[in-house]
């Protein structure tokens, strides 16, 4: 503030030497415009507090002093995380569960299948009836060799309990959309959040705000004399 005074004092007597003859005694010129000091207010950025809300929630809403809010989108990020792991967690134990029920239980190989064909094996009793399902079809490519893609399942109990160790893997992969979703979703909200409220905190800095307007003047003598106005916002 010190120094916008100063440069304002250099400003105004730069200023009356230029004005000096092209002004009559008592001509006030009015030089707000030029010159204007306001009162620092510490304004909050928007952009950085949506950009922080928008790496990690609740950051933005911590930089605006107001993390009493932003601590709720950080315990749902939290939260969505733990969900997330929870379903990848369980997706990966009961593949583990089905892949080790189908080499005990249905003599299958377990080098080089791929989740197609962990797919079609609950699906069949055996790779015979796969294999002339698809012969039927006249589908030849999609054939499998015995040698490598061998299965046998003693019943159809067996089947259905390695269908339904697989189905409930499937699910759980598949779950993991939605706490994906909402975890984007949480992120957006935060940082439009923090925005909003940065606009709020700045609003009301603004609605105290003092603005010093000068007005430049000469007397009869032509000295320059400055009259000041003092302008607030509401």
């Amino acid at each position: 503030m010190k120094l916008k005074f100063l440069a304002f004092f250099i400003f105004v007597t730069t200023l009356s030497a230029q004005l000096k003859d092209q002004l009559t005694p008592y001509q006030s010129v009015d030089i707000s415009n030029k010159f204007s000091i306001t009162k620092e207010n510490n304004e909050k950025s928007k952009t950085l507090a949506f950009i922080l809300s928008l790496a990690i929630p609740g950051l933005g809403e911590y930089y605006l002093n107001r993390f009493d809010a932003g601590k709720y989108f950080l315990i749902a990020e939290a939260g969505l995380w733990l969900s997330l792991y929870g379903f990848d967690y369980y997706g990966k134990f009961q593949k583990e569960n089905y892949i080790n029920f189908a080499k005990v239980n249905g003599g299958v190989n377990l080098s080089g299948k791929d989740d197609k064909y962990w797919a079609i094996v609950g699906n069949y009793l055996n790779i015979y009836d796969y294999n002339n399902e698809k012969l039927l079809n006249r589908q030849f490519n999609a054939l499998y060799d015995e040698n490598i893609h061998y299965w046998y399942w003693k019943s159809n109990e067996e089947r259905k309990k390695y269908r339904n160790l697989w189905l409930s893997s499937e699910s759980a992969f598949n779950n993991k959309q939605f706490p994906i979703s909402l975890i984007i979703i949480n992120h957006l909200a935060s940082a439009i959040n923090a925005a909003l409220m940065a606009k709020n905190y700045n609003d009301k800095l603004n609605e105290g705000s003092i603005q010093v307007l000068p007005h430049l003047s000469f007397d009869e003598f032509y000295n320059p004399q400055i009259k000041i106005s003092f302008q607030k916002s509401f």
